[in-house]
This record gives C-alpha cells, sequence and structure tokens, in this order.
C-alpha cells in the first residue's frame, strides 16, 4: 500500500535534483515536437476570451506565490547568517579561554552545528544548545568572565532557531498549488492550441512560450522544496565555519559528546 508513494516520493526528489537549464532544454525539445505534430483547434471568441481571463488569474495568483517562496529562502539565508555570525564571535571571544576548556566548548560547538546543519526541523528548544548554556554558565575561575560573555552570544542564538523554524513550517498549501495547477494547465493549454499556420519562426516561439510557462512552475516547486541553487547554498556557511575552524575536533569527540548528550536528554528528569 505504502510502497506506490514511496517510490512517487523517491522518483519526485530525484526529479527536484535535475538542473533547471537541463529541464528547460528537454521541456523545449518536446514542445517544439508536440506543436510540430498537434493539430491545433479552431479557438471561438469566447474560449479566446476565457484563454485572456485565465492567464490574467495565473499571472496575478502565481507572482505572489513565487515572490514569498524566494523571500522566505532569502530570509533563511539571512538567518543562518546571522547563526553564523553568532558562531564567529564566540569562537574569537574562546580564544581568551585555557586551552582544555576552549577545546570541551569547540567540541560541544561542533555538535551543536552538525545538528542545525541541514535540519529543516530545527526548532528554538535545543538539547546540544542547552549543553552550552550549561557549560557556559558553570564555568569558574578565570575562564568565568570570558564564558559569561559566551553564554551571552550562545542565548542570541536562540532567535535565529526560532526564525528559521517559522520559516521552514512556511509552505505553500495545498489549496494553493490546486489552484495554481489548474490554471497553470488552462493556459498551457489554450497556449497549444495556438494556429501558428505552419510557420516555423512561430512554432519556435510558442516552444519557447510554453517551456517559459512550465519553468515557471518548476522553479516554484524547487523554491518551495528548498531545492533551487539559491536555496541549496544556505548551509554553506556554516559548513565553511566547520572546515575552517573546527579542524581541531576530531569525529570521534563529537560523536562521543553527542552520544553523552542524547544520553543524558532520554535519562528520566
Amino acid at each position: 500500500m505504502l510502497e506506490p508513494i514511496v517510490t512517487g516520493s523517491f522518483v519526485l526528489k530525484s526529479l527536484l535534483k535535475i538542473r533547471i537549464s537541463t529541464i528547460a532544454v528537454v521541456l523545449f525539445v518536446f514542445y517544439l515536437v508536440f506543436i510540430q505534430l498537434n493539430v491545433p483547434m479552431k479557438l471561438t471568441p469566447g474560449q479566446l476570451a476565457l484563454f485572456s481571463v485565465n492567464s490574467f488569474l495565473f499571472g496575478y495568483y502565481f507572482a505572489p506565490m513565487l515572490s514569498a517562496q524566494k523571500s522566505r529562502v532569502a530570509a533563511l539565508i539571512a538567518a543562518v547568517r546571522q547563526e553564523e555570525t553568532a558562531i564567529l564571535d564566540i569562537l574569537t571571544q574562546s580564544h581568551l579561554l585555557s586551552k582544555p576548556v576552549r577545546h570541551k566548548l569547540k567540541v560541544k560547538l561542533r555538535v551543536y552545528l552538525d545538528d542545525i546543519i541541514g535540519n529543516t526541523h530545527v526548532k528554538a528548544d535545543n538539547p546540544y544548545y542547552d549543553e552550552l548554556l550549561y557549560y557556559s554558565k558553570k564555568a569558574t575561575g578565570e575562564d568565568a568572565a570570558v564564558m559569561n560573555v559566551i553564554y551571552d552570544r550562545l542565548a542570541k542564538t536562540l532567535t535565529n532557531r526560532d526564525t528559521m523554524n517559522n520559516l521552514f513550517a512556511t509552505r505553500v498549501y495545498s489549496h494553493e498549488w490546486l489552484v495554481g495547477t489548474v490554471l497553470f494547465f488552462i493556459t498551457l493549454f489554450f497556449s497549444l492550441q495556438i494556429d501558428y499556420n505552419g510557420s516555423v519562426l512561430f512554432g519556435v516561439m510558442m516552444a519557447i512560450l510554453c517551456t517559459g510557462l512550465t519553468l515557471l512552475m518548476v522553479i516554484l516547486i524547487k523554491f518551495a522544496t528548498l531545492t533551487h541553487k539559491e536555496a541549496k547554498r544556505m548551509w554553506r556557511p556554516l559548513e565553511e565555519l566547520i572546515v575552517n575552524h573546527f579542524e581541531d575536533i576530531t569525529p570521534a569527540e563529537a560523536k562521543a559528546e553527542k552520544a553523552r548528550v542524547d544520553k543524558q536528554a532520554l535519562a528520566p528528569k
């Protein structure tokens, strides 16, 4: 029962990984061949009026949907950038700590970052963040003053995760997809029924028009599913942060710390 759903989901994810430039070429060739083989209808004045009204409604309805998703991705990138800035500030402050304390702090930061990067279900409440807060608050001796500053910096990252959580939860609703898809297919149908009188140039222009129309839907889907190349670079700042500033933290250390925190979170209160 679930097998067709799983297979369909896998196929969709695979298709979304294809570059838009490749999709554009395939669509153009498909529409060019289709237009050559298709026998266009003789559209009545009423049908042409319906085409005009539908095209207007599609543009009027589609533009805000695409704009909202592009703004969502831009806001996510900005939130991740703010998270990067906060972590960089913490790393700068950590140079004032003693070496053992600094290393332990970086291990905990690495575990925290590993949990954040690529996590579309990120929440303001995070066990690895809680561990960082606890560790920075319990510091004593010469490290206490610096750790208090780090604690303040950590507290500010709460807003970043809350912002990301809200943005990841902001999706295109099913009824919006339904209306947008219906308007798209009606517009596409009428576009393919235009009589181009055998003109090669006009046929190519029609293929370009239909390709562009379809690509608009593809771009919307990619933005909505965060598979657009603009969305894919979202986590790059944090990934580069790990490469450039956590080279002294081994995967074994991070794994052991994560297991310890997970065990502690599952322990009865």
